[in-house]
């Protein structure tokens, strides 16, 4: 079959004779519509199915034996390549109408539901096992399936064949099987030459969607960067092994450097034919390009610029916002009071503080005045507990401790006799930790009005 690939590569004439002349001798072992008919076929001595789960014109043997009654998937699928190379060089109808029949019997006879060709068919009628079908899958079929497909699909333009040839693509080249999680070939055999080799020449003809196009582009790269990094030992080697994940070829063979050689080649045009998306300009448009994919490419430009716009408007939005509310946060951030804040850590006096808070003469002009706090006896003292007696001061519950009195006999000075900037510490003191209590117990509420306390300990 290479020599056709070449025929189509380099358009030289001697190839193309050579594969007219390759087709002729396997169409002798491929079964006609006229001998599926008649039962009978000049290569083979026994009478053929008529009809299996359809007719089985299209098919074809890989053995030249005489009694050989197997029809192979792998063999059906290359002589659909040859012919489907032969029409595109020549637009013949004889290769035209054989490859349409041999697609046509894989189709029927040999594909899984899930579109993957098994290997044989049974066609001798006499046998017991007429029409049976072996169930084994290899990546050989169906990768000539796919590239036969890839080439009929546009001879002529053909929308089940095109169809069919996206189910079968995306089964085998997901496949696990023949594939690791990480999408590489990972079998021992050259399988995965015949894959990448059809989707690459489905590649090239670029008779695809965009999207199929960018999944094989996807595909093939990742079959070469196996092949140059777990191939083989180093970027300067030129041997290859198989599988392509590794472990990488020490010695020369000629099956694993084909293989490698093909994902290789197939790679190059991936360069050549970079994919672009909406939001990339699109390639300059060949005078026979349509206008309506013109104005498709600059509405995607359009629409791209317009949403960039608008996310670009959001951010300065949201950005704003933010920066706002940070900035009311800083400006009240005086006013927030915590339980952690270090300006209330608790503390204690050296002498009695519900004893001490109060100078005579305030005592005097609370006498004459009513209290701002309902519940609160002049003096800043609870009303109905002795704050002396129990050690708590400012407010009704409250349990701050002090530190116990000093021992009988010992000199505490009175308030009356401490230095007025040592009394105004006595007072701050009382009150901050009257301030501390009540924000423990309750916690900070930033709409509460501030505690009650008697007029005559403002400072």
């Amino acid at each position: 079959m290479d020599c056709e690939v070449d025929c189509m590569s380099y358009r030289d004439p001697d190839f193309l004779t050579l594969a007219a002349t390759s087709w002729a001798s396997a169409r002798g072992y491929t079964i006609s519509s006229e001998q599926a008919a008649t039962g009978t076929m000049e290569t083979k001595q026994f009478t053929l199915a008529s009809s299996c789960n359809s007719t089985l014109a299209g098919g074809t043997y890989d053995s030249t034996g005489p009694n050989t009654s197997y029809l192979d998937g792998s063999a059906s699928s290359m002589f659909l390549v040859v012919s489907a190379l032969l029409a595109e060089a020549t637009s013949n109808q004889t290769y035209i109408d054989a490859a349409v029949e041999s697609a046509a019997f894989i189709q029927s006879n040999l594909l899984t539901p899930s579109n993957i060709v098994q290997t044989s068919i049974e066609s001798n009628s006499n046998k017991s096992s007429s029409c049976s079908v072996s169930q084994i899958t290899t990546p050989y079929g169906s990768g000539a399936f796919i590239e036969g497909l890839a080439i009929l699909a546009g001879i002529p333009h053909n929308t089940s064949t095109e169809s069919l040839l996206r189910s079968v693509i995306f089964n085998v080249a997901n496949d696990s099987l023949w594939h690791g999680v990480d999408g590489v070939y990972n079998r021992f055999n050259n399988g995965g030459h015949y894959i990448v080799r059809a989707l690459a020449s489905l590649y090239e003809r670029n008779k695809t969607s965009s999207d199929l196009r960018e999944y094989i582009k996807e595909y093939i790269g990742v079959q070469y960067n196996a092949v140059i990094e777990l191939a083989r030992t180093s970027r300067e080697s030129a041997i290859y092994g198989l599988p392509w994940t590794g472990p990488p070829g020490t010695s020369f063979d000629g099956v694993n450097q084909t293989a490698a050689l093909t994902a290789l080649l197939s790679a190059i045009q991936l360069a050549d034919n970079p994919i672009t998306s909406t939001t990339l300009l699109p390639p300059p448009q060949s005078s026979s390009g349509s206008p309506s994919s013109a104005k498709k490419d600059s509405a995607g430009i359009i629409a791209g610029s317009v949403v960039d716009g608008i996310v670009l408007l959001a951010a300065l939005i949201f950005g704003t916002l933010f920066l706002r509310k940070l900035h009311r946060q800083r400006n009240d951030s005086t006013l927030v009071v915590n339980g952690r804040s270090p300006l209330l850590t608790p503390f204690t006096t050296t002498q009695n503080m519900a004893s001490s808070g109060i100078s005579r003469e305030q005592h005097r002009r609370d006498q004459e005045k009513p209290a701002r706090c309902p519940g609160v006896a002049m003096g800043g003292e609870p009303s109905s507990l002795g704050a002396a007696d129990t050690g708590s001061v400012g407010i009704v519950g409250a349990n701050v401790r002090t530190e116990p009195m000093d021992a009988p006999g010992a000199q505490v000075a009175s308030p009356e006799n401490l230095p007025h900037d040592r009394r105004e510490h006595t007072l701050i003191e009382e009150l901050l930790r009257t301030l501390n209590y009540r924000i423990s117990r309750d916690g900070w509420n930033a709409e509460e009005m501030p505690p009650c306390y008697h007029e005559g300990q403002a400072m």
